[in-house]
């Protein structure tokens, strides 16, 4: 196995970090779909061929299911895991 410098244990994000950053640009990207609503990004330009508060909400869209995907790694892995090794409910004996 390969030794790992103190700088690259110290650079690389730990779990937690990348949750509160997942769950930031969730955030964010959720608040950005509400803001047509609101009068922002609601001008009568074109973004691409598309009406710009249509482009900001399929850009948006596009951030939170990349989002999506990267929750399943960081909540669910780690919850198999642990079931894995203690069962809920363990089965009855015959």
């Amino acid at each position: 196995m390969l030794n790992s410098h103190p700088l690259d244990e110290g650079l690389m994000m730990n779990t937690k970090s990348k949750r509160k950053l997942l769950w930031g640009v969730v955030l964010t990207a959720l608040s950005i779909t509400w803001l047509p609503y609101f009068g922002v990004f609601n001008t009568a330009s074109m973004v691409m061929g598309l009406p710009q508060p249509l482009a900001v909400i399929i850009a948006s869209n596009i951030v939170l299911t990349v989002c999506v995907i990267l929750i399943y790694p960081l909540y669910f892995k780690p919850f198999i895991k642990k079931l894995e090794e203690k069962p809920l409910h363990e089965e009855a004996v015959k």
